[in-house]
């Protein structure tokens, strides 16, 4: 684990796990990822390779390449799953590759990636945390391969399901939600648009099935996703893009929930930079600010959403 702070905030990062951000923490406070820490320290990590197509879940924070639907479609190491309609996993070489940390001071690091013969790209991250606490996150995708690469940069935070996200919009017709992931054994997902923004509401799943999941496609009025845990209400910014520059496929803010029965509950929050066309050698970039800001109101949806109203 390799760890950056300053101004009261601390982050904790596995470079030999695609340099994800496994916790994000301020003033000491509980970890606002969800992430299992049992596995920052395991013995053995996956290695990334063409047909090494197990799903750990490291969860945290990581970047991923999009659109998911063309994911195995651009190489011909694994033939079964370029023909294959399910689009899973992710690239292992992006999620699992082993990052070279290039710089590490006590508030910044810059970590690179393997080549990935998946994608075609390799991945630099950039991370630094200001003198009052603001995190700033960088990520750039350069194509490695001597022929032209098609994605977006897809970034994706993971926090307990059942902590309330809150994404601004206009109208309830900027949000579209996907049923069940799996509709034969399980539920949809329970949602709220209400007061200008979309909320999951996993507190009010149906019990009949083992899991509810769900998944949100926003057009945000606001460019920032926010979810409280505890005290702390982190707001996570990016830039906001016309959608004519996105995928078709995905949209710029992308939330999913799962709930289960047991108590497994998982919420994502995702953003979709533009969709780019990079010809050899050339690279594109992205970045997000992550800011904790402490909530010392009455912790309701009317409340939370007031002062989100005054979040710029």
């Amino acid at each position: 684990m390799l760890y950056i702070e300053n101004g009261g905030t601390r982050l904790g990062i596995l470079p030999d796990v695609g340099g994800r951000v496994v916790m994000l923490s301020r003033n000491g406070a509980p970890n606002i990822f969800k992430s299992d820490y049992r596995l920052w320290e395991e013995g053995e990590r996956l290695q990334p390779a063409a047909d090494q197509l197990e799903f750990r879940a490291y969860n945290g924070q990581e970047v991923w390449v999009g659109p998911q639907c063309e994911w195995w479609k651009h190489q011909d190491l694994n033939e079964e799953q370029k023909h294959s309609t399910l689009f899973w996993p992710p690239d292992p070489y992006i999620s699992y590759g082993s990052f070279t940390v290039v710089r590490h001071i006590s508030c910044e690091v810059t970590m690179v990636g393997p080549e990935s013969p998946i994608s075609g790209v390799r991945l630099k991250k950039h991370i630094m945390i200001t003198a009052d606490g603001v995190v700033h996150y960088d990520v750039e995708a350069t194509n490695i391969r001597k022929e032209p690469v098609s994605w977006d940069l897809w970034l994706i935070a993971r926090t307990n399901g059942n902590n309330p996200t809150f994404v601004p919009v206009s109208s309830p017709f900027d949000v579209r939600v996907t049923g069940a992931t799996h509709p034969d054994c399980e539920g949809d997902a329970p949602y709220m648009v209400k007061d200008g923004y979309f909320t999951f509401t996993p507190e009010r799943r149906s019990f009949s099935y083992y899991a509810c999941t769900g998944k949100a496609f926003i057009r945000p009025s606001r460019p920032f996703i926010a979810t409280l845990s505890g005290r702390d209400l982190l707001v996570i910014r990016f830039e906001h893009h016309n959608p004519d520059q996105l995928h078709p496929a995905q949209s710029e803010v992308e939330i999913y929930n799962y709930a289960s029965s047991d108590d497994d509950v998982l919420m994502e929050m995702e953003y979709h930079a533009p969709y780019t066309t990079l010809q050899p050698g050339e690279s594109m970039k992205t970045s997000q600010t992550w800011e904790i800001l402490p909530f010392s109101g009455f912790i309701s949806r009317e409340m939370i959403t007031t002062f989100l109203d005054k979040v710029k």
